[in-house]
């Protein structure tokens, strides 16, 4: 069943590292909420039935910033052309700088059932590295805050390998994370992203990248402290708590459709990828042209489809041989033998019950082994 994504632009502060949609200029707010209504009723007008969601998620950016008289005005218009499932799940990515429990409270009462907290550090100096506005009393407040409010299904995130960080850094932050028993953990290794502030900044020279060890050592750290602590690593940046996984995300990677909305957020429909505008002016046109603001989109070719359902499955939970093998009219361990012995062998991969799958050893070197067992498909089409 597809999901919904909507991309709310606007942040307080721009961090370093961020390579999403944002800016920092609020004075058009309140022309985007409308521009955004009127966007999800232009597309909706083209469909021939009123489709059934099963995940909301509102990303950025700091959607946090919208206030719950905001929310639920965008919320009333999808209603109107889509229908929720009862176990809808509806996320709401927070930033702690912007986080009030009678925000939340009214969040809650929309519907909103998950928050993605963007924690990234509990140490100041790195807070203050990446550009985030909060405090890591802010942070920890955050979730606090959302379970008094009424939210049983807390997400955080944490970024890791940050340049100069030591395993003793990462074990400060996670330590006292884990304390507050957040439903799921999403732990990201700090990339350096063309066009970004931190990029530039690298290739000036007044940043340096961990070396290669080191982010190993840290990754390993991470996964082994969030495993010990009982929560089940079931992609390789995502770790959960009794089960509690992010069904949205889940839907990207086992290659399911979904919606999207706002500008630059990316959509993905009967077969065709598309993408709107990554530019508020020229987004705001075209919906004030009663325009749908799509920059482009791309239907897939089938290796296109075969390669990104080994990538998105090898990184997450793993590989239905018999489904591709009979999607794909290929023996996919047949045509990657070679390859699957030799990293079975070696403990970086898993094969077994008609499923191929990465171990945590493995997760080290999923991009190398992706590409890898792409390349190995040789002339299948």
């Amino acid at each position: 069943m597809p999901g919904i994504y909507i991309h709310f632009p606007f942040c307080i502060k721009k961090c370093c590292y961020c390579d999403f949609f944002s800016i920092t200029d609020m004075k058009n707010t309140g022309k985007f909420n409308k521009s955004l209504i009127n966007e999800i009723g232009l597309y909706t007008d083209k469909l021939d039935s009123k489709p059934y969601v099963s995940t909301l998620f509102f990303g950025g950016g700091t959607p946090s910033l919208m206030k719950p008289e905001e929310l639920e005005l965008i919320i009333n218009e999808l209603k109107k052309h889509f229908n929720f499932t009862d176990a809808l799940e509806f996320t709401v990515e927070c930033n702690p700088g912007t986080i009030e429990k009678s925000k939340l409270e009214g969040y809650e009462q929309l519907g909103v059932n998950r928050l993605s907290i963007g924690i990234q550090s509990l140490i100041p100096k790195e807070l203050e590295f990446l550009d985030r506005i909060h405090s890591p009393e802010e942070a920890l407040k955050a979730i606090e805050t959302g379970r008094e409010a009424g939210f049983d299904n807390i997400s955080t995130d944490i970024i890791f390998s940050i340049p100069g960080q030591k395993v003793k850094d990462i074990q400060y932050t996670l330590e006292n994370l884990l304390k507050y028993k957040p439903n799921h953990i999403s732990a990201y290794n700090l990339t350096f992203e063309k066009g970004t502030p931190l990029y530039n900044s690298m290739q000036s020279g007044k940043v340096r990248k961990n070396d290669d060890e080191v982010d190993a050592e840290i990754f390993e750290y991470v996964s082994d402290t969030l495993t010990d602590a009982a929560y089940e690593q079931y992609e390789v940046s995502n770790f959960t708590l009794d089960g509690m996984k992010c069904r949205h995300n889940l839907n990207y990677w086992n290659g399911g459709e979904y919606f999207a909305f706002g500008p630059s957020a990316h959509g993905y429909i009967n077969g065709t990828r598309y993408w709107n505008h990554r530019n508020l002016k020229k987004y705001f046109d075209l919906v004030e042209k009663d325009s749908l603001p799509v920059e482009g989109s791309e239907v897939l070719t089938k290796r296109q489809l075969l390669e990104e359902k080994i990538m998105l499955g090898l990184r997450c939970e793993g590989l239905n041989i018999e489904e591709i093998n009979k999607e794909f009219q290929i023996d996919l361990i047949a045509v990657n033998q070679e390859l699957i012995s030799l990293l079975t062998k070696d403990k970086l991969m898993e094969n077994g019950n008609q499923k191929l799958r990465l171990t945590r050893k493995g997760y080290l070197l999923s991009d190398e082994i992706i590409t890898k067992m792409c390349a190995g498909l040789g002339s299948v089409e």
